[in-house]
């Protein structure tokens, strides 16, 4: 059973998963809600408002555009070197960022223009105990 200690769970809510964030704070996924704290911020959000769970992986076309771009930049530094630079330093920057937003979780939250997202280290388990969770909270709700 995962530790509970830090998370200000209520009596008896029992808590399924726990881990941490790739970018610092913890994510936890009771039976009611799902945590997510950050150094910055705490928030709580019941299964009743989320309408979408998605699950973000690499993308694989952008990062093979990014590589193409840094391959071309290559080449044209040959030919102008301040543009095959440009070009070079575009292509890593997107491989970057592309690398950095990989296993993103993303959260639509009813009544709120911008989802919640979270980076969690242990991607299946975290997304797995959050599917379980959010199935049986609303197999609970239909059977009321």
């Amino acid at each position: 059973m995962p530790n509970r200690s830090g998370l200000e769970l209520e009596a008896g809510e029992r808590l399924r998963y726990r881990g941490d964030l790739r970018f610092g704070g913890e994510v936890a996924v009771t039976d009611d809600r799902l945590l997510v704290v950050r150094p910055d911020e705490r928030l709580s959000v019941a299964y009743e408002r989320i309408d979408e769970v998605a699950h973000e992986g690499f993308d694989w076309f952008l990062g093979l555009l990014s590589v193409s771009l840094v391959a071309f930049g290559l080449y044209g530094l040959t030919r102008n070197p301040a543009l095959g630079a440009f070009f070079v330093l575009a292509g890593l920057w997107s491989i970057h960022r592309s690398f950095r937003r990989r296993d993103l979780v993303r959260v639509h939250v009813q009544d709120e223009a911008k989802p919640v997202t979270i980076h969690p280290t242990a991607i299946d388990d975290c997304f797995g105990a959050l599917e379980a969770a959010m199935d049986a909270a609303r197999d609970t709700a239909d059977a009321t």
